[in-house]
């Protein structure tokens, strides 16, 4: 079984009621899912596919009853998306501060890093709160290992293969992609343009930062910047005012956002577009 989040609105900019359903929501889900981590696996654990692994989840406790009720495998394709690849465990466990789960990575999974989601419910006073979804770090699965003739352990995938072990994608920058603008649209100068990110809502992403607009390597405008949590969808419609217009060139977003695994700032690209006069 699959585990999905109900899907929220779009987030979109441009009406305060947006800004207030997100700060609503991106406040009701602090306060019932914080202090909740995956402490286990690490960055640093490395698996042999077919081997156990440890799951560990730590909480802070408070007047909430917390309950695991799922845990799901997840890898990271080459293309930096969310891949489901199988359920783990699904079932009532007590969280109190610490639960422990133990798995079995399956043996015909490719090298690569992988995560899992976990998934919690909440109960206070006999009522059901919005249910927790935590994922743990990146780890690296190999297929296989070996001990050298020094004593030493190998793997049979070098652990420093960037294309194998992406080392933005282990600092949590995977799972969101810029759909909108779409690869060769043209947009005329003063139009409005819709800039819209979705998020897999298993990603390690957290929160939008800045929007910027380049022509080429070249920075040319920051369409917006501030601070906002989704989970979904977000929309951005940027006033496309500039004095200089190349009708040439090619054009893209960059979309800054931050880690909920490490201390980095992510960026994704839009789809490179042309601008006429």
């Amino acid at each position: 079984m699959k585990f999905s989040i109900t899907a929220i609105s779009a987030l979109v900019l441009a009406t305060a009621v947006s800004y207030t359903t997100a700060d609503s929501y991106s406040d009701a889900m602090k306060s019932w899912c914080g202090g909740l981590a995956v402490t286990a696996p690490k960055t640093s654990t490395v698996v042999v596919a077919g081997a156990k692994t440890k799951i560990t989840v730590t909480r802070k406790a408070d007047k909430r009853t917390k309950t695991i009720t799922g845990l799901d495998l997840y890898s990271v394709s080459k293309d930096g998306k969310a891949k489901y690849v199988q359920n783990v465990w699904t079932g009532n466990y007590a969280l109190k501060t610490s639960a422990t789960i133990t798995d079995a990575v399956p043996k015909n999974v490719a090298a690569g890093l992988y995560y899992y989601r976990v998934w919690i419910t909440n109960l206070v006073d006999g009522q059901h709160g919005p249910d927790c979804i935590e994922t743990s770090s990146t780890f690296k699965v190999t297929t296989g290992s070996h001990t050298n003739a020094v004593g030493e352990l190998e793997y049979a995938e070098s652990l420093h293969d960037n294309s194998i072990y992406n080392e933005e994608y282990q600092a949590g920058c995977f799972g969101l992609s810029v759909d909108y603008p779409k690869q060769g649209d043209t947009f005329k100068t003063n139009q409005h343009i819709r800039i819209q990110a979705n998020r897999d809502s298993s990603s390690q992403t957290d929160a939008l930062t800045k929007v910027e607009l380049y022509k080429g390597d070249e920075l040319v405008n920051v369409a917006w910047t501030g601070s906002e949590s989704f989970q979904n969808t977000f929309t951005l419609k940027d006033h496309l005012v500039l004095n200089d217009i190349d009708t040439s060139a090619d054009y893209h977003y960059k979309i800054h956002a931050t880690s909920n695994k490490a201390d980095k700032t992510c960026v994704f690209n839009s789809k490179s577009f042309k601008i006429s006069n």
